[in-house]
């Protein structure tokens, strides 16, 4: 889809829920990990709650005759302590506008694309709790902004992994790390809130003649019986 809805909340608490629904890819289940504490499943949304689209729209460009950015919005991520603060991105054929982003929960938009060479944006995921510390997936591999967007720096390991393609937090050996699919294989790396370009990216390539990774959604289950695994069982 080329815009982003939103169900209206009737309440503190389902804007909680919204949140959390928006940041499947940020870092809502960070701290749980953190903690160690089994994350509760949230309350589903009040029935017949109404959708109303949040854009982007106001970013105009000679494409679309409603003013709307032109590329296919794919991943959509909030900030889990400022759920105003939302970003995405996507792309289409040729049609790519970068990273997208809102500090008012989707009535205006901007672009945050300086030093972001590839804006092919196949996944995004938040790092921090405010939102300052992102990841983008790229075909040209993984991007990473620590000031909210205002510029993005390409973290050379990634470089030849093909597209990445979607963020998953979990966890190796007891220790937070994120995971990312990528054509290449599945990515790691320790999970921090320092700059993620200093730490140690691995890949645990494909099997030869396959990229699932890239054609398929990474899935992570942390728990088993309603206790926390000291390593994630990873699918995809």
């Amino acid at each position: 889809a080329s815009h982003i809805h939103r169900s209206m909340p009737t309440s503190a608490h389902t804007l909680r829920i919204l949140t959390a629904l928006l940041s499947l890819d940020g870092a809502s289940s960070y701290s749980d990990r953190r903690t160690g504490a089994s994350p509760s499943a949230p309350l589903p949304p009040a029935s017949h709650t109404p959708w109303t689209t949040v854009g982007p729209s106001n970013i105009g460009d000679s494409i679309t005759p409603d003013g709307g950015e032109a590329g296919t919005v794919q991943p959509v991520v909030a900030a889990a302590a400022n759920p105003d603060v939302i970003y995405t991105g996507g792309n289409n054929n040729a049609a790519s506008s970068g990273v997208l982003k809102s500090i008012d929960f989707g009535r205006h938009w901007v672009k945050v694309n300086r030093g972001l060479a590839d804006t092919r944006i196949h996944g995004l995921y938040i790092v921090d709790q405010h939102g300052e510390h992102v990841v983008a997936g790229t075909p040209s591999g993984v991007y990473e902004t620590l000031d909210s967007g205002g510029s993005w720096t390409h973290i050379a390991q990634t470089r030849g992994w093909g597209v990445a393609n979607s963020f998953r937090n979990g966890s190796i050996g007891g220790a937070p790390h994120l995971f990312v699919g990528t054509n290449a294989g599945l990515g790691n790396v320790p999970l921090v809130e320092t700059p993620l370009a200093r730490e140690a990216w691995r890949l645990i390539r494909s099997p030869a003649g396959s990229s699932a990774w890239r054609t398929n959604r990474v899935s992570i289950s942390d728990y088993r019986a309603g206790q926390l695994l000291s390593s994630s069982v990873v699918g995809g």
